[in-house]
């Protein structure tokens, strides 16, 4: 029973590996037919709008973080001017 059960699993893991990049390969295609669908039917600006929203929110996170770093550094230069 259990080298039954081993032999499934290692099947199964198997088949998995052979048959995954076959599944991806057709659900690329199908993804982007998908949303250029959704695209069409929802119009142009509000689906852009949804795109790059979380893009423009990481870049702005981003330069935040950068501005805040370099007025940290400035500040402490100033300081050690200073002294």
């Amino acid at each position: 029973m259990n080298i039954t059960r081993t032999g499934t699993r290692c099947g199964l893991a198997i088949l998995s590996i052979l048959l995954s990049p076959i599944c991806v390969i057709f659900l690329i295609p199908l993804m982007i037919g998908l949303g250029l669908d959704i695209f069409d039917l929802y119009g142009e600006m509000p689906f852009a709008l949804a795109l790059c929203a979380p893009v423009a929110l990481l870049l702005l996170r981003r330069l935040l973080q950068r501005a805040v770093v370099r007025q940290l550094t400035a500040a402490l230069m100033r300081s050690a001017a200073a002294a």
